[in-house]
C-alpha cells in the first residue's frame, strides 16, 4: 500500500512551499479558469504501522495548514517521478509542535463502535482537526483497547464511512459531562480488560503449579514478575 500526503495550492508561484519541507515531488496543473494549481506530494517509505503513526500524520497535516492556510489536501496518488522518500518520523521532525487530540467517548460494545467514532469525528470537526488519518487512528485504538477483533480492512472501511456522513449540522461541541463520561468509561474498560488478563494468567499459573512447576519457572513462562506470582498465593506442591 502506497502512502503519503498529497495537497494542492492555488498559486502562480511556489512561495507557499518556502515554509514547508522539500517535497517528494511537485507539478503544476492548469485550471479551466486559466489559474494554476501547484500539486505537492510527500511520499512515505512505508504505510503507518500503529495508531500513533496515523495520528502523527494527522498532526503533520494540521501544522501544514497552519503554515499554508489555503492549501487543500487531496486523495493520495503517487507521481511518476519521486525525488525523495520520507519516513513518518523524518517528516514529523519538520513539524515538532505537540497537537492535542481530545479523549473520545469509548464504545462499551460493538453496537456502540460507530456511534462513538461519529462523536469523535464531530469533536475533530469542531476543533478543525478532522483528517482521515486522525479518524483511522481512533478507529484502530477503539478496536485494540476494547478488544473488538475487527480486521484491519474492516477498521479502514468504518473510518472511510465517516466521510460519507452529512457534516453540515456538526456544530455542537461535546459538553463537559460527555467528556467526563468518556474518561470514566474509558477507565472502566481499561480496568476490566486488565482484570480479565490477570485472572487468565492466574488460572494458567494454577494449572502449572498443580503440575509441579516452581514459582520461579511459572513467572518465567507467563512473563510476569515473581512478586506477582507470590501475590496469587498458589498452593504448595505436594511431594
Amino acid at each position: 500500500m502506497q502512502t503519503g500526503i498529497s495537497l494542492k495550492i492555488s498559486s502562480d508561484f511556489d512561495r507557499s512551499l518556502w515554509s514547508l519541507p522539500p517535497p517528494s515531488s511537485k507539478r503544476w496543473l492548469s485550471r479551466t479558469d486559466g489559474e494554476k494549481t501547484l500539486e505537492v506530494l510527500y511520499h512515505f517509505e512505508y504505510s503507518p504501522q500503529s495508531f500513533r503513526e496515523w495520528q502523527r500524520i494527522a498532526s503533520i497535516k494540521i501544522q501544514m495548514q497552519e503554515l499554508v492556510p489555503h492549501l487543500v489536501f487531496t486523495e493520495y496518488e503517487l507521481h511518476d517521478e519521486v525525488e525523495r522518500v520520507y519516513t513518518i518520523a523524518e517528516l514529523g521532525k519538520y513539524f515538532p509542535k505537540f497537537i492535542k487530540f481530545h479523549k473520545p467517548l469509548y464504545p462499551h460494545s460493538k453496537d456502540e463502535y460507530m456511534r462513538s467514532l461519529t462523536f469523535y469525528c464531530q469533536r475533530l470537526y469542531y476543533e478543525k482537526q478532522l483528517h482521515f488519518e486522525a479518524v483511522v487512528a481512533m478507529a484502530l485504538h477503539f478496536n485494540s483497547k476494547c478488544g473488538f477483533g475487527y480486521s484491519h480492512r474492516e477498521v479502514m472501511r468504518k473510518a472511510k464511512s465517516m466521510f460519507l456522513l452529512d457534516m453540515s449540522e456538526w456544530k455542537v461541541k461535546l459538553t463537559p459531562k460527555e467528556l467526563q463520561q468518556a474518561h470514566a468509561k474509558g477507565g472502566h474498560i481499561a480496568a476490566e480488560k486488565k482484570r480479565e488478563k490477570s485472572q487468565h494468567k492466574r488460572d494458567e499459573a494454577l494449572k502449572l503449579r498443580k503440575s509441579g512447576m516452581s514459582l520461579k519457572d511459572i513467572a518465567t513462562q507467563l512473563e510476569v514478575s515473581l512478586r506477582t506470582v507470590n501475590n496469587w498465593k498458589l498452593p504448595k506442591v505436594k511431594k
